[in-house]
């Protein structure tokens, strides 16, 4: 495939939202921490395999095959239970590639590491950010659904802030619940200040 002549679909955040809500209704519902290694493997019936020094070799955390079948993955963060929620995030976004960009990926062809270098090497830059961008999107919005968060965050300031706490600014905020919230949702702490900077109101 001419790499070179990639041009990434067009999808606004409200799409991708919606994409995921479709996604979820099939294969979830709405509690969290969402289940993704188990909606992958039993659900997708996609084979998670933990290679080791695949991040090294890489620079990627996982890898999706063209046809769909494997994702590689770093075996230190697959059994890492510290690095556990970076690879959750990880997974979402390789689902991410699967749900929203099929048809694409598809001739890509990427069967190995070495096929995915050639792709990075010769996509365009801007097309290959709107890609990742849409599966990073497509992840935050699955592991972290909005409603959810909201609610959460409202637990989280009534049980433990004293209400004054809301009037500081919402940026600062967010950083000291992201901890807390991270824990609920299971992904890092960047990814749920992430989100809820855009649940600001």
């Amino acid at each position: 495939m001419d790499y070179k002549s990639t041009v990434a679909p067009y999808l606004n955040n409200i799409q991708i939202e919606e994409i995921v809500e479709d996604f979820r209704k099939e294969f979830w519902n709405n509690t969290v921490p969402v289940e993704i290694e188990n909606i992958i493997e039993f659900k997708l019936n996609i084979e998670i395999i933990p290679i080791p020094g695949f991040l090294k070799l890489s620079n990627m955390d996982a890898l999706i095959t063209s046809n769909w079948r494997y994702i590689y993955v770093d075996n230190n963060e697959y059994s890492n239970e510290r690095l556990y929620s970076r690879l959750r995030f990880s997974l979402a976004h390789e689902a991410g590639h699967l749900v929203m960009h099929k048809e694409i990926y598809s001739d890509f062809k990427i069967k190995t590491l070495e096929d995915y270098r050639k792709l990075y090497k010769d996509i365009p830059e801007k097309q290959y950010g709107y890609l990742e961008h849409q599966a990073n999107k497509f992840a935050s919005y699955l592991l972290i659904p909005r409603k959810v968060l909201a609610v959460e965050m409202e637990k989280e300031l009534k049980d433990k802030y004293d209400p004054r706490f809301k009037k500081i600014d919402r940026l600062l905020l967010n950083s000291y619940l992201a901890n807390p919230l991270s824990k609920k949702f299971g992904v890092s702490e960047e990814a749920v200040r992430i989100a809820l900077n855009d649940i600001i109101s």
